[in-house]
């Protein structure tokens, strides 16, 4: 069966090629250029005080790569720098999540590469004018922590605006900014395997231990795993573009084992940084315990530049999996089936089940579930109650009803995740696709909220109001571990520690898209959460799948931790170096964080 997702991106992309060659903005972006810097605005490319081409020349033979110019991935399909082999490479791999990381101007959702007056469209005309966008000025090829040390100093010292990138998977495009000096830390890609992982103070931790680069991408480090016979935690978008050593840990990190391993953020043993200044230093529960707090959870990279992670390992346990899929055939049948499973999922938590629940304009839901070291016995007492109860109800049949086991993770996520051909139920395997202009919106779902059957129901009916075209995922990945784990262990939203789900929503389109559509599209995708916002006052989104309209997004992000954060954030960058859309510190500052407005 085709993914739904991927179904929808392959339409919206033939359906929209036909439009007029309208050019999108987006609405965080400035619409002018900021005035020449002064104490409260960061120097950008084009203004006097950008470093002259000696000073470029001389910064670059310092370093282990020479800096180089950045384009826009479109580049080659307009004129006059058209090259017809080159184009053609360039729209066949577009899409391709992977081919995406490797391109040091890209994004995987590509609307974070333009600004209101300048694009380069890779599905445009050759005449058409190909702009910079967003698309940094320069790059430091950073391999080394020298590189990386040595491209903040220089940057620093002349207030340039600096942003980091590896592997351009994020939803508010941060590795991006127009005018910028960029660091690329995707060619910083270290593997190691430690069976008793020692701190650089010299303690044992105890524990086996994955140690990575901030470029590595989830696919090598799941393989790397277990090959030593480990299993790390990641994130089920890690078809490639996701980098398991920068913003997924750094913005906290959740996958499908979550509620048995932890969330990413609470597996973090250590990690190196860059501070803002250029300083390097190595944080750990010892070493600027601070530090190693705020980096956990806080979002990257506004405390520092990471060059070095280490995640906690874990024994291979097999795992017994569940497949459903259930087609509704009236709004009542699919409202029902849902107020039955979110009846039923807190007994599925305590339980141990863990999992993914995909549905689809009132008429299809499915469930992609794991129990470590499960049995059919144990899964027919308590998974099995909800899937006979589901059967009952007048209106629903059921299409999958199916269960095996793996020997280990890398096994369960090759087969549903990675390979087409032999997934069950839901497919998920064209579910990442990069090229496309996307907006994401997620919220955090507390325990209480299925525990009240007149709260739940107003998640089911608002889940029955979602538009075909709006792609969505209610991934269960909270309690368990997760919610053992005290609420301030690190810098994630408290609510983490009283949730069971994480419900997101997307919306894409392509790049010649008219502009009303867009602007239409990114105001649904923001208020489908409204009903669960409104259950929740003070509640959370998840940081890597962000709102762009969420209001107030220190409380959403962070929570009653904001303050503390903040703290860190001016102890370690006073001059704030380091700013990202919805960062720590961000308040008061341009849409770009280049100029300072309050």
């Amino acid at each position: 069966m085709l993914s739904r997702i991927s179904l929808f991106l392959s339409l919206l992309v033939v359906s929209s090629l036909a439009e007029p060659p309208a050019r999108p903005v987006h609405p965080t972006t400035s619409s002018a250029a900021p005035a020449a810097p002064s104490g409260t605005c960061k120097c950008t490319a084009g203004q006097p005080c950008w470093p002259s081409a000696k000073e470029w020349n001389t910064f670059s033979k310092t370093l282990s790569h020479p800096i180089f110019d950045v384009h826009p991935p479109g580049y080659y399909c307009h004129d006059p720098h058209f090259n017809a082999a080159l184009c053609k490479s360039i729209q066949t791999n577009s899409g391709n999540s992977i081919w995406r990381s490797d391109q040091p101007g890209a994004e995987q959702s590509d609307n974070w590469e333009f600004t209101p007056f300048s694009q380069c469209s890779i599905l445009g005309n050759r005449t058409d004018t190909c702009g910079q966008g967003r698309v940094p000025a320069v790059a430091v090829n950073a391999t080394t922590v020298d590189d990386v040390q040595k491209a903040l100093a220089f940057a620093f010292k002349r207030n340039l605006k600096v942003h980091i990138k590896n592997t351009g998977h994020d939803f508010l495009g941060r590795g991006l900014g127009p005018g910028s000096l960029m660091i690329w830390t995707h060619h910083f890609t270290s593997l190691t395997f430690a069976k008793n992982f020692k701190y650089k103070t010299g303690q044992s931790a105890g524990v086996p231990a994955v140690t990575v680069g901030p470029g590595n991408q989830w696919v090598d480090t799941y393989a790397f795993a277990a090959k030593n016979k480990v299993v790390v935690a990641g994130g089920i978008g890690a078809l490639g573009s996701v980098g398991s050593g920068g913003g997924w840990p750094l913005g906290g990190g959740h996958n499908i084992l979550s509620p048995h391993l932890g969330l990413g953020a609470d597996n973090v043993l250590e990690l190196d940084l860059v501070l803002p200044n250029g300083t390097f230093i190595t944080a750990s529960p010892t070493s600027h315990p601070d530090l190693f707090w705020a980096a956990r959870g806080g979002g990257g990279p506004s405390f520092g530049v990471s060059t070095r992670l280490v995640y906690k390992a874990h024994p291979i346990t097999p795992l017994y999996a569940s497949f459903f899929e259930a087609l509704t055939a009236t709004p009542a049948a699919f409202v029902q089936l849902l107020d039955t499973y979110h009846a039923a999922l807190p007994a599925l938590a305590d339980a141990g089940w863990s999992g993914y629940y995909p549905f689809e304009n009132g008429s299809y839901f499915a469930l992609m579930y794991l129990l470590p070291n499960g049995n059919t016995t144990y899964g027919n007492a308590t998974l099995g109650t909800f899937i006979q109860a589901a059967r009952a109800i007048p209106g629903v049949t059921i299409k999958t009803d199916a269960t095996t086991t793996y020997p280990d993770y890398q096994s369960w996520f090759v087969a549903n995740i990675l390979d087409p051909v032999n997934v069950v139920g839901f497919n998920y395997t064209g579910g990442v696709v990069g090229g496309l202009g996307v907006d994401t919106a997620s919220w955090l779902l507390p325990r209480e909220l299925f525990e009240n059957p007149e709260s739940a129901h107003t998640m089911s009916e608002a889940l029955l109001t979602v538009p075909a075209g709006i792609g969505q995922c209610v991934p269960h990945v909270g309690g368990g571990v997760v919610s053992a784990t005290s609420p301030t262990f690190n810098a994630m939203h408290p609510n983490w520690r009283t949730s069971l789900s994480d419900i997101s929503f997307f919306g894409a389109w392509n790049d010649l898209t008219p502009q009303s559509t867009i602007q239409g599209i990114r105001q649904q995708v923001s208020d489908l959460l409204k009903p669960f916002r409104d259950l929740t006052p003070g509640g959370a989104q998840y940081l890597n799948e962000p709102d762009i309209f969420v209001p107030n997004y220190t409380v959403a992000n962070w929570g009653t931790n904001y303050p503390r954060l903040l703290e860190v954030k001016k102890a370690v960058d006073p001059t704030n170096q380091l700013l990202v859309v919805q960062g720590v510190g961000a308040v008061g500052w341009d849409a770009e964080q280049i100029c300072k407005t309050s």
